[in-house]
């Protein structure tokens, strides 16, 4: 179920609002593809409001309970996981208040809840109620003037001399990859250089400065397992528009060092780097996620129990193609519309 939400969350298509409602009640908070519905713009602040909140995980990691539970998020990953809804355009006045009504105040520190909502692009609405509470132990009450807002400032000039820095980065360890010749030459650069944009360090390794991809016998044992880390990670992440053809590329390469009948069992992330191909063709989650759940979408539109069927019958069949499971779901659901008519024969 957790590989059909990634693909539905992250479809480009607008959703209807059935298929929406089930997937607020299905996404657990918990799971990577929450992140990305809550985000969605199809939802209603409402809905991301109660998507955020659902289960009350959220409370369970940050509020301490004597005699129940102690808190088990920093807050770090508190503000990582509460920006994502603040970060939206339509969040209304006074979320910010009722939030510090749910959570223990101490464990979700302002500057940063600040910080990672003016890395996403939060409104001035949701930063100036961030900067308008009073800083721990001071005596002031909520208020909003000069200092505040050159904080807010401060904060969004940092996001983006950080996202400056890290473009700037990535663009120096592709020019020093594609210098070299030769796959194997190419991966060992990037070995030796800074981690950056794991997609685009990959492109450079497998096409360098042309268009043509490297084939598996420019590559050795060595070069595939690294292809293999970065490709692990990349394609975990958000969908980059070039994730693609970069995945496409790796595959005949890791299929060539990698026997996928007789190694050791692998990671889900593995074999779909193995079969990575197009949405439909390829097993479900071993194509872009984005389309998939447009493809998805196009098969069963607001059936909300196809979606359900598939999802129940995706567990135990994670080597079929997509197009075939979706063939079984829609025969399996024509099947009772026949069944009186054989009967009166």
């Amino acid at each position: 179920m957790e590989l059909l939400m990634h693909a539905m969350c992250r479809a480009t298509v607008e959703l209807p609002t059935p298929v929406i409602a089930w997937m607020i009640a299905t996404a657990h908070p918990l799971f990577q593809p929450w992140r990305a519905l809550v985000r969605r713009p199809d939802l209603t602040d409402q809905q991301a409001w109660e998507c955020l909140w659902r289960d009350d995980a959220l409370i369970k990691s940050a509020r301490k309970i004597p005699g129940k539970w102690t808190a088990n998020a920093t807050s770090e990953q508190l503000s990582d996981t509460v920006s994502l809804y603040l970060s939206r355009p339509d969040v209304p006045a006074g979320r910010i208040t009722l939030l510090r009504t749910r959570l223990d105040p101490d464990q979700l520190h302002r500057l940063d809840l600040l910080r990672h909502v003016t890395e996403l692009g939060g409104t001035d609405l949701v930063c100036q109620e961030i900067v308008a509470e009073p800083p721990p132990g001071s005596t002031r009450d909520e208020h909003v003037g000069p200092r505040e807002l050159a904080l807010i400032e401060r904060y969004r000039r940092a996001a983006a001399e950080l996202a400056a820095e890290r473009e700037s980065t990535t663009r120096y360890v592709v020019d020093q990859i594609v210098r070299e010749d030769g796959l194997i030459a190419r991966a060992s650069k990037a070995r030796s250089l800074d981690q950056v944009a794991q997609v685009r360090t990959l492109r450079a390794c497998l096409f360098g400065r042309g268009s043509v991809a490297a084939r598996p016998e420019d590559a050795d044992f060595n070069t595939a397992i690294y292809l293999l880390e970065l490709g692990r990670t990349a394609s975990t992440g958000h969908d980059d528009p070039g994730l693609g053809e970069v995945l496409s590329a790796l595959r005949p390469i890791l299929r060539a060092f990698i026997n996928p009948g007789y190694t050791a069992p692998r990671s889900p992330v593995t074999n779909r780097l193995l079969v990575f191909g197009e949405a439909g063709a390829a097993p479900l989650g071993s194509s872009i996620s984005a389309e998939e759940g447009d493809y998805l979408y196009r098969r069963f539109g607001s059936s909300v129990s196809k979606y359900e069927a598939l999802g129940k019958i995706s567990g135990q069949n994670r080597d079929e193609p997509l197009r075939e499971l979706c063939n079984r779901v829609e025969a399996a659901e024509r099947l009772p519309a026949r069944q009186p008519a054989a009967t009166r024969r």
